[in-house]
């Protein structure tokens, strides 16, 4: 065999081999994002607030028979989830009616706060915004003497949603694996984000609902095994007063 038949066998295998490479290095990048993606942490907390002037004012708050104070919640999530429903039990033992609410303390993604300033409707924004959905209830706004209503927790990350492309904010960090788009009408143009124009135009650039869905499973997976904290984190403060109207 002559040198350049060597030469040129030997390149053919070098080709061969690094394909191979290339190849088990994606492989084992996909297995890790897709251990990464898997699931990520939802914790919410609430606290109690409560206003009463008169002897006979007596709250209670339940979960199942157990009295408490406040609420921790936490969720694996991933997409296609299954709902998460979680039920506390408001409980009106006084003579004078209760009227019940809740507001939105803070709230964190990625360990960054969600600056929710100017948001006119919270439970439309936490059920809405981002590819995954929260929504708190409570089953009456009043809950007359010696009555009781429910304080509901649901989360849920649905494959297939009616929403097709999420609105950004500052949780979303410029990723050049994908593709954005601006919204006109009803219409959605792709755009041509790159590192140096993503932050100027990123409050006016949507995800598709699949990519919205891989950012947040991989950069929660990410966030949670650097930090060892809750990717999502959110406080409720639960108000329940004498309703005197």
């Amino acid at each position: 065999m002559d040198l350049q038949t060597r030469k040129e066998k030997l390149d053919t295998l070098n080709r061969r081999l690094r394909r191979k490479k290339f190849m088990a290095i994606l492989l084992a990048l996909f297995t890790l994002g897709v251990n990464a993606f898997a699931w990520f942490v939802f914790s919410t907390h609430s606290e109690y607030e409560y206003d009463g002037q008169v002897a006979s004012w007596d709250i209670e708050v339940k979960e199942g028979e157990q009295l408490i104070n406040d609420v921790t919640v936490a969720v694996d999530m991933k997409p296609g989830m299954s709902d998460f429903v979680k039920t506390y039990v408001i409980n009106n033992y006084g003579d004078v009616d209760a009227k019940v609410s809740y507001s939105v303390q803070s709230f964190t993604i990625l360990g960054r706060n969600v600056d929710m300033t100017g948001v006119s409707d919270e439970n439309d924004y936490l059920s809405t915004f981002y590819p995954f959905s929260i929504q708190i209830a409570t089953s009456k706004n009043v809950i007359e003497k010696n009555g009781s209503a429910n304080f509901n927790v649901v989360v849920t990350w649905d494959f297939e949603d009616s929403i097709a492309y999420y609105g950004l904010n500052n949780i979303y960090d410029f990723d050049s694996t994908f593709q954005y788009y601006t919204k006109s009408g009803t219409a959605y143009t792709p755009f041509d984000a790159t590192s140096a124009n993503y932050a100027t135009n990123r409050s006016s650039l949507y995800l598709q609902k699949d990519d919205a869905d891989t950012y947040f499973g991989m950069n929660c997976g990410t966030y949670q095994d650097t930090s060892g904290l809750s990717c999502l984190e959110l406080h409720l403060l639960l108000k329940i007063e004498q309703n005197n109207t």
